[in-house]
């Protein structure tokens, strides 16, 4: 595949994903929490992928190699991700701790770099700072409350799922099918949290229909269709470079934030999203014609 498509991928999954910050505060309105929300995301998403790969006539099987993979993955850096995210919105403001998580691009180069022997070239460099600023003023809203437990269960997020898109990349995930992978990694994590949320008490599945109905949009859109596009796109143009192109996400949130919740748009957002914007257009003048060989990962 070419490597636009690959901006693509990256792209279109950031924009799904920013879906989910507008669907999860409808499902909170009507009394779920955050842990049984995650948990039933995971839940629907392998169940949603279960018919597409049969429909496809995928072979299921995993080496014991994958199996493994998969396993703490999908424990250790997929569900994890989530949950510690949401676990660090209990202890400190939510708009200081989504600050925190997206450190991943950054943590995602510098694994690159250190152990992979990555060039980092000036127009990924600069579209890594300017994309750490832009989710900067897009996500932190000036709430200092600083927690010890807050910010570590919030870096820790980041650091997870710096961790799951490297492994993509280059481990021997990267060459299972993105929607098999989706539905195994998706089912350790459904299985994790549900154990997390029952032996901490809150694991809550009596809930009104209508969270379930949005707990099974969060698992298409932001599991199925986002998380596999995202794999995808890894796959294509590399870790680092879909990490930076995954930050248009707050972009997307804060645009639907506006338009479907009333949210009001000041200076200093209209600044982030320009410099987001900018570095998706640096990312993507990185393989244009001239300098695609330089840049290929």
């Amino acid at each position: 595949m070419s490597k636009v498509k690959g901006i693509f991928f990256a792209m279109f999954s950031s924009a799904a994903f920013g879906l989910m910050p507008i669907l999860a505060k409808f499902a909170y309105k009507y009394g779920i929490n955050s842990i049984t929300l995650v948990f039933l995301r995971f839940f629907f998403a392998w169940i949603v992928i279960l018919p597409i790969l049969m429909w496809r006539k995928t072979d299921l099987k995993l080496t014991k190699k994958e199996l493994i993979a998969v396993g703490f993955t999908g424990i250790f850096t997929y569900g994890a991700t989530s949950l510690m995210l949401f676990i660090s919105f209990s202890y400190i403001s939510g708009g200081l701790a989504m600050t925190m998580h997206f450190i991943y691009p950054v943590v995602v180069t510098l694994i690159s770099i250190i152990f992979f022997k990555e060039k980092l070239y000036w127009k990924k460099a600069i579209a890594l700072i300017l994309s750490s600023i832009g989710v900067f003023l897009l996500v932190y809203n000036g709430e200092i409350q600083l927690n010890f437990a807050g910010v570590f269960f919030a870096m820790v997020s980041g650091i997870s799922y710096s961790l799951y898109i490297v492994s993509i990349d280059r481990s021997s995930l990267r060459n299972i099918d993105s929607f098999k992978l989706t539905f195994y990694l998706s089912i350790a994590a459904s299985i994790s949290i549900f154990i997390f949320g029952k032996s901490t008490g809150d694991l809550n599945l009596k809930l009104d229909f209508r969270c379930y109905v949005l707990a099974l949009l969060i698992a298409i859109i932001a599991t199925v269709i986002a998380a596999t596009v995202f794999q995808i796109g890894i796959k294509i143009i590399g870790a680092s470079n879909a990490s930076i192109l995954s930050t248009f996400e707050p972009t997307v949130s804060m645009i639907l934030g506006v338009i479907v919740l009333k949210e009001v748009v000041n200076f200093k957002i209209i600044i982030g999203c320009i410099l987001i914007l900018s570095s998706v257009i640096l990312i993507a003048k990185a393989y244009s014609k001239d300098t695609e060989l330089l840049e290929n990962e």
